[in-house]
């Protein structure tokens, strides 16, 4: 069936590394080729990408478009197409994976545990854990006569101890928060790329997992028996009144789910937000409506993930004037709509004294990230520790030398950070 696409002979997750404020060509060859453009996945076949903002919140609304993996062509089967394959069992439990009224039940159950007010009331435990964590930083740096590197060294820990504390998951300090995500990562739960399964780790063997087991265990424990309103505790009474009872290791699942939302993605952004910050792209004397336009700048232009996780057409459909058949796999171009001219008079600038157009780093419709709240509290958080306690921060290189380049087929990530804090 010929969809009627322009067919663009380019990779949609090429990407160089690049300079600070530069983006992959990429975007700009299939936003100038139509709305809606074919290509070549990576996993083979064809493929859709919406590079229109209007186009992408029609995709990012309509529920024709879902995430069920069974959906994806046969020939993706057993090669690295990046899709979510939650554990069969834990699939109604996994919030990024489903879709209609048990993506809804899900969204219910998450959404008190993300509350505004909620997370307001834990925002001076968070400026706690940044200061520590820049502290620790900057002692370390004072000793040795060398710069700190910010995005191995904060940028990625501060989000994860966050998530952390906020679950009731006893993972303390980096070295913890470091072992906590190689353990996750090899055994391939929680992310993007997941299949959901057992793994191995680099040298093939299996990990021992127990220690992380331990800490997850303990987190659900507590939330059972405790009144102490952590997120885990939140997410158990309102799984409990939804499904009737829910299990450890439902629970474990929803928690590691979190685990890896709330600090890869968010790592990734906060490394870029320091190096605009450190840069001195935010006026000394900014108030905190200022900031908040800062971070939404830095939100439009940074995105960590350049496309949506892939959707699937459930039916014959047709968006942006070109039919697509059942089965149709489709990325939203999140980084090159935010960049995108028609929308922004100056798209590769960076101009937080301007208000943007709506960005959609978060996404759109019924999968907007549940976490933006948190995400948005962190990088404020982050921004007023460095400001009060660390007016003398400052990058350590020109900011013209700063690189960033993406961690397999998706996650933006700065090739380094160095930075002298005081």
């Amino acid at each position: 069936m010929t969809s009627g696409a322009p067919r663009v002979d380019a990779e949609p997750f090429g990407c160089p590394v690049m300079a600070m404020r530069r983006k992959p060509e990429v975007h700009d060859t299939f936003r100038e080729a139509g709305p809606v453009v074919e290509v070549r996945a990576p996993a083979g076949g064809p493929a859709w990408v919406v590079t229109d903002d209007a186009v992408a919140r029609e995709v990012l609304t309509d529920p024709r478009f879902v995430k069920d993996p069974e959906l994806a062509p046969a020939s993706w089967r057993g090669v690295d197409d990046g899709l979510d394959r939650p554990v069969p069992e834990l699939r109604p439990y996994t919030l990024i994976a489903v879709d209609g009224e048990d993506h809804r039940r899900l969204r219910r159950i998450h959404a008190p545990a993300f509350n505004p007010r909620r997370l307001a009331e834990r925002a001076d435990r968070i400026a706690v854990i940044a200061g520590r964590l820049l502290t620790e930083l900057a002692d370390v740096s004072d000793r040795s006569g060398e710069p700190a590197e910010l995005v191995g060294g904060f940028a990625y820990h501060f989000p994860l101890l966050v998530i952390c504390e906020l679950l009731g998951v006893p993972v303390t300090d980096p070295v913890m928060a470091r072992e906590a995500v190689s353990v996750l990562k090899a055994l391939g739960l929680g992310g993007p790329q997941s299949d959901g399964g057992g793994g191995t780790g680099a040298d093939g063997e299996v990990p021992d997992t127990s220690a992380l087991e331990g800490l997850l265990s303990e987190a659900v424990r507590s939330a059972r028996r405790s009144d102490t309103q952590t997120m885990t505790r939140v997410l158990y009474e309102r799984a409990t009144a939804e499904f009737g009872s829910v299990t450890d290791d439902q629970l474990i699942y929803m928690i590691t789910g979190l685990i890896f939302a709330g600090h890869d993605t968010t790592g990734s952004f906060l490394g870029f937000l320091l190096a605009e910050f450190l840069a001195g792209h935010l006026a000394p004397d900014a108030d905190d409506d200022a900031v908040s336009r800062f971070v939404e700048e830095a939100l439009r232009h940074h995105p960590p993930v350049p496309y949506t996780l892939w959707r699937f057409a459930a039916t014959e459909v047709t968006i942006g004037g070109v039919r697509l058949p059942r089965g149709a796999p489709v990325l939203v171009d999140i980084e090159g709509i935010n960049t995108d001219a028609r929308h922004h008079d100056d798209p590769h600038g960076f101009h937080p004294d301007r208000p943007s157009y709506r960005r959609l780093t978060f996404g759109d419709g019924p999968h907007y990230c549940i976490g933006e709240q948190l995400a948005q509290l962190e990088s404020r958080t982050m921004i007023g520790v460095l400001r009060n306690r660390f007016p003398a921060a400052r990058l350590a290189v020109p900011y013209d030398e700063l690189r960033w380049s993406r961690q397999g087929a998706q996650t933006a990530r700065l090739t380094g950070l160095p930075a002298w804090l005081r």
